[in-house]
């Protein structure tokens, strides 16, 4: 954590340039915590997460998990 890349900025597609968002993307650095992939506790602890914060956040901010809307 001590050494952090250069974020990746994307152009949008014209369908998605009349919206105005954010998308944050997530990838582990699996290979520094000596892993192969994912475990399902940890994937469900990253879910939960995202679903707190679809339960925090005014409803006009839409929330979503692996695209699907979390209401």
């Amino acid at each position: 954590m001590s050494v952090i890349g250069k974020p990746e900025i994307k152009e949008m597609d014209e369908e998605k340039e009349k919206e105005d968002f954010t998308c944050v993307t997530f990838e582990p650095d699996l290979k520094k915590f000596k892993m192969k992939s994912l475990d399902d506790d940890t994937v469900a602890l990253l879910s939960k997460r995202v679903y707190d914060l679809a339960g925090t956040t005014p409803s006009s901010i839409k929330v979503y998990l692996n695209n699907k809307r979390i209401t």
